[in-house]
Protein backbone atom coordinates (compact mmCIF):
# COMPACT_ATOMS: atom_id res chain seq x y z
CA UNK A 1 0.00 0.00 0.00
CA UNK A 2 2.76 2.48 0.94
CA UNK A 3 4.51 1.79 -2.35
CA UNK A 4 1.35 2.85 -4.19
CA UNK A 5 1.25 6.07 -2.22
CA UNK A 6 4.91 6.81 -2.98
CA UNK A 7 4.42 6.09 -6.68
CA UNK A 8 1.34 8.28 -6.81
CA UNK A 9 3.11 11.18 -5.09
CA UNK A 10 5.88 11.02 -7.68
CA UNK A 11 3.32 10.82 -10.49
CA UNK A 12 1.36 13.78 -9.12
CA UNK A 13 4.47 15.92 -8.82
CA UNK A 14 5.58 15.02 -12.35
CA UNK A 15 2.13 15.36 -13.94
CA UNK A 16 2.29 18.30 -16.37
CA UNK A 17 -1.46 18.92 -16.43
CA UNK A 18 -2.21 21.34 -13.58
CA UNK A 19 -5.94 21.14 -14.26
CA UNK A 20 -6.23 17.95 -12.23
CA UNK A 21 -4.75 16.49 -9.09
CA UNK A 22 -4.67 17.48 -5.42
CA UNK A 23 -6.00 21.02 -5.27
CA UNK A 24 -4.22 21.90 -8.48
CA UNK A 25 -4.86 25.37 -9.77
CA UNK A 26 -4.45 26.96 -13.18
CA UNK A 27 -2.37 29.81 -11.85
CA UNK A 28 -2.19 31.53 -15.22
CA UNK A 29 -5.92 32.27 -14.97
CA UNK A 30 -5.63 34.05 -11.63
CA UNK A 31 -4.62 37.68 -11.10
CA UNK A 32 -1.34 38.43 -9.39
CA UNK A 33 -3.23 39.96 -6.47
CA UNK A 34 -4.48 36.48 -5.52
CA UNK A 35 -1.01 35.54 -4.32
CA UNK A 36 -0.63 38.24 -1.70
CA UNK A 37 -2.16 38.50 1.75
CA UNK A 38 -4.36 41.32 3.01
CA UNK A 39 -1.39 43.23 4.42
CA UNK A 40 0.21 43.47 0.98
CA UNK A 41 2.98 40.97 1.77
CA UNK A 42 3.75 37.76 -0.06
CA UNK A 43 1.64 34.77 0.99
CA UNK A 44 4.74 33.11 2.44
CA UNK A 45 4.81 35.73 5.19
CA UNK A 46 1.21 35.20 6.27
CA UNK A 47 0.21 34.91 9.93
CA UNK A 48 0.79 31.71 11.86
CA UNK A 49 -2.26 29.51 11.66
CA UNK A 50 -4.44 28.50 14.58
CA UNK A 51 -6.18 25.25 15.46
CA UNK A 52 -8.20 23.01 13.17
CA UNK A 53 -12.00 23.13 13.04
CA UNK A 54 -13.92 21.84 16.11
CA UNK A 55 -15.23 18.83 14.19
CA UNK A 56 -16.63 15.87 16.12
CA UNK A 57 -14.14 13.52 14.43
CA UNK A 58 -10.35 13.91 14.73
CA UNK A 59 -8.75 16.36 12.28
CA UNK A 60 -5.03 16.07 11.52
CA UNK A 61 -3.36 19.47 11.55
CA UNK A 62 -1.25 20.36 8.50
CA UNK A 63 -2.15 24.07 8.53
CA UNK A 64 1.23 25.50 9.47
CA UNK A 65 3.12 23.06 7.25
CA UNK A 66 1.03 24.09 4.25
CA UNK A 67 1.37 27.76 5.15
CA UNK A 68 5.15 27.35 5.09
CA UNK A 69 4.98 26.43 1.39
CA UNK A 70 3.56 29.87 0.54
CA UNK A 71 0.83 28.20 -1.50
CA UNK A 72 -2.09 29.86 0.27
CA UNK A 73 -3.40 33.41 0.46
CA UNK A 74 -3.95 34.57 4.06
CA UNK A 75 -7.03 36.64 3.32
CA UNK A 76 -10.43 35.71 4.73
CA UNK A 77 -13.65 35.64 2.71
CA UNK A 78 -17.27 34.75 3.36
CA UNK A 79 -17.74 31.15 2.26
CA UNK A 80 -20.89 30.22 0.38
CA UNK A 81 -20.15 26.78 -1.11
CA UNK A 82 -18.14 23.58 -0.79
CA UNK A 83 -16.12 22.11 -3.67
CA UNK A 84 -15.04 18.46 -3.82
CA UNK A 85 -11.85 17.31 -5.60
CA UNK A 86 -10.06 14.02 -6.12
CA UNK A 87 -6.32 13.56 -5.55
CA UNK A 88 -5.69 12.03 -8.98
CA UNK A 89 -3.75 9.53 -6.90
CA UNK A 90 -4.00 7.20 -3.92
CA UNK A 91 -2.40 9.72 -1.60
CA UNK A 92 -2.02 9.88 2.16
CA UNK A 93 -2.43 13.19 3.99
CA UNK A 94 1.36 13.55 4.03
CA UNK A 95 1.51 12.63 0.36
CA UNK A 96 -0.87 15.46 -0.50
CA UNK A 97 1.36 17.88 1.41
CA UNK A 98 4.46 16.59 -0.41
CA UNK A 99 2.78 17.37 -3.74
CA UNK A 100 1.82 20.87 -2.58
CA UNK A 101 5.38 21.55 -1.45
CA UNK A 102 6.37 21.30 -5.12
CA UNK A 103 3.26 22.37 -7.01
CA UNK A 104 1.70 25.79 -6.27
CA UNK A 105 -1.67 24.54 -5.04
CA UNK A 106 -3.63 23.86 -1.87
CA UNK A 107 -7.07 22.99 -0.50
CA UNK A 108 -8.71 23.34 2.88
CA UNK A 109 -9.15 19.62 3.67
CA UNK A 110 -8.26 16.12 2.55
CA UNK A 111 -10.10 12.86 3.27
CA UNK A 112 -7.93 9.77 2.88
CA UNK A 113 -8.71 6.17 1.94
CA UNK A 114 -9.68 5.34 5.53
CA UNK A 115 -12.02 8.34 5.76
CA UNK A 116 -9.72 10.31 8.07
CA UNK A 117 -9.74 14.10 7.76
CA UNK A 118 -6.80 16.51 7.59
CA UNK A 119 -6.90 20.31 7.43
CA UNK A 120 -4.35 22.38 5.49
CA UNK A 121 -5.94 25.85 5.20
CA UNK A 122 -8.17 27.76 7.62
CA UNK A 123 -11.77 27.59 6.44
CA UNK A 124 -12.25 31.27 5.62
CA UNK A 125 -8.91 31.69 3.84
CA UNK A 126 -8.19 31.52 0.13
CA UNK A 127 -6.81 28.15 -0.94
CA UNK A 128 -5.24 27.82 -4.40
CA UNK A 129 -7.73 25.14 -5.34
CA UNK A 130 -10.21 25.67 -8.17
CA UNK A 131 -8.48 27.76 -10.85
CA UNK A 132 -11.03 30.55 -10.49
CA UNK A 133 -10.80 33.66 -8.33
CA UNK A 134 -14.48 33.73 -7.37
CA UNK A 135 -14.40 30.04 -6.54
CA UNK A 136 -11.27 30.32 -4.43
CA UNK A 137 -12.74 33.24 -2.53
CA UNK A 138 -16.14 31.75 -1.82
CA UNK A 139 -15.68 27.99 -1.68
CA UNK A 140 -14.21 25.56 0.85
CA UNK A 141 -12.32 22.80 -0.97
CA UNK A 142 -12.20 19.17 0.16
CA UNK A 143 -9.79 16.72 -1.47
CA UNK A 144 -10.51 12.98 -1.63
CA UNK A 145 -8.06 10.11 -2.09
CA UNK A 146 -8.70 7.88 -5.08
CA UNK A 147 -9.26 4.15 -4.82
CA UNK A 148 -8.25 3.54 -8.45
CA UNK A 149 -6.47 5.59 -11.09
CA UNK A 150 -7.34 6.64 -14.66
CA UNK A 151 -9.61 6.49 -16.47
CA UNK A 152 -12.37 6.21 -13.86
CA UNK A 153 -10.58 7.76 -10.86
CA UNK A 154 -12.90 5.97 -8.45
CA UNK A 155 -13.21 7.13 -4.85
CA UNK A 156 -14.01 4.61 -2.12
CA UNK A 157 -17.32 4.75 -0.27
CA UNK A 158 -15.60 5.42 3.05
CA UNK A 159 -13.74 8.37 1.54
CA UNK A 160 -16.59 10.13 -0.25
CA UNK A 161 -19.09 9.49 2.53
CA UNK A 162 -16.76 11.08 5.07
CA UNK A 163 -16.10 13.96 2.68
CA UNK A 164 -19.87 14.47 2.34
CA UNK A 165 -20.24 14.38 6.12
CA UNK A 166 -17.52 16.99 6.50
CA UNK A 167 -19.26 19.10 3.87
CA UNK A 168 -22.50 18.84 5.84
CA UNK A 169 -20.70 20.08 8.96
CA UNK A 170 -19.20 23.00 7.02
CA UNK A 171 -22.61 23.97 5.65
CA UNK A 172 -24.07 23.84 9.17
CA UNK A 173 -21.25 25.53 11.06
CA UNK A 174 -19.58 27.88 8.56
CA UNK A 175 -21.85 28.56 5.59
CA UNK A 176 -25.21 28.40 7.42
CA UNK A 177 -27.10 27.07 4.42
CA UNK A 178 -28.37 23.60 3.50
CA UNK A 179 -26.33 21.86 0.79
CA UNK A 180 -27.96 21.82 -2.63
CA UNK A 181 -27.04 21.63 -6.30
CA UNK A 182 -26.43 25.39 -6.18
CA UNK A 183 -23.72 25.28 -3.50
CA UNK A 184 -22.14 21.80 -3.44
CA UNK A 185 -19.82 21.56 -6.43
CA UNK A 186 -17.09 19.52 -8.04
CA UNK A 187 -13.88 21.20 -9.21
CA UNK A 188 -15.03 21.20 -12.85
CA UNK A 189 -17.82 23.61 -11.91
CA UNK A 190 -15.18 26.33 -11.67
CA UNK A 191 -12.62 25.52 -14.35
CA UNK A 192 -11.78 23.20 -17.25
CA UNK A 193 -10.85 19.90 -15.60
CA UNK A 194 -12.31 16.41 -15.15
CA UNK A 195 -11.92 16.68 -11.36
CA UNK A 196 -13.51 15.19 -9.27
CA UNK A 197 -13.50 12.45 -11.91
CA UNK A 198 -16.10 10.51 -13.92
CA UNK A 199 -16.96 8.17 -11.04
CA UNK A 200 -17.85 11.05 -8.73
CA UNK A 201 -19.96 12.59 -11.50
CA UNK A 202 -22.00 9.37 -11.62
CA UNK A 203 -22.78 9.44 -7.89
CA UNK A 204 -23.29 13.17 -7.36
CA UNK A 205 -26.92 12.66 -6.23
CA UNK A 206 -25.73 10.24 -3.52
CA UNK A 207 -23.02 12.62 -2.38
CA UNK A 208 -25.46 15.52 -2.14
CA UNK A 209 -27.98 13.40 -0.22
CA UNK A 210 -25.27 12.34 2.25
CA UNK A 211 -24.20 15.95 2.77
CA UNK A 212 -27.82 16.93 3.40
CA UNK A 213 -28.27 14.15 5.95
CA UNK A 214 -25.13 15.34 7.74
CA UNK A 215 -26.28 18.96 7.63
CA UNK A 216 -29.65 17.99 9.14
CA UNK A 217 -27.87 16.02 11.87
CA UNK A 218 -25.58 18.88 12.82
CA UNK A 219 -28.30 21.53 12.73
CA UNK A 220 -30.56 19.30 14.86
CA UNK A 221 -27.74 18.88 17.34
CA UNK A 222 -27.44 22.67 17.48
CA UNK A 223 -31.15 23.01 18.15
CA UNK A 224 -30.87 20.60 21.08
CA UNK A 225 -27.89 22.45 22.51
CA UNK A 226 -29.31 25.94 21.95
CA UNK A 227 -33.00 26.01 22.96
CA UNK A 228 -35.10 29.00 21.94
CA UNK A 229 -36.01 29.79 25.54
CA UNK A 230 -33.52 30.64 28.27
CA UNK A 231 -33.55 28.40 31.35
CA UNK A 232 -35.45 29.80 34.29
CA UNK A 233 -33.10 31.23 36.97
CA UNK A 234 -32.80 29.09 40.10
CA UNK A 235 -34.44 31.71 42.35
CA UNK A 236 -37.64 31.44 40.30
CA UNK A 237 -38.02 27.68 40.92
CA UNK A 238 -40.48 27.76 43.81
Amino acid sequence: MSENYDDDVRAAIERPDTGDGPGTDNLDDLPESDFFDSTGGNAQTGPRATATIPYDYPVADFIDELSATGHVTHTSYKKTSVTLHHNAGRLSHQGVLEVWKVRPASAHFDVDAAGAVAQYVKVHEYAWAVGNTTGNQGSISIEMANATLAPNWTVGDTTWKNAARLAGWLFAEVINERPSESNLFYHHHWSSTVCAGPYMDQIYAQVLAAAQVAYDHFTSAHAALRPDTEPVPLEHHR
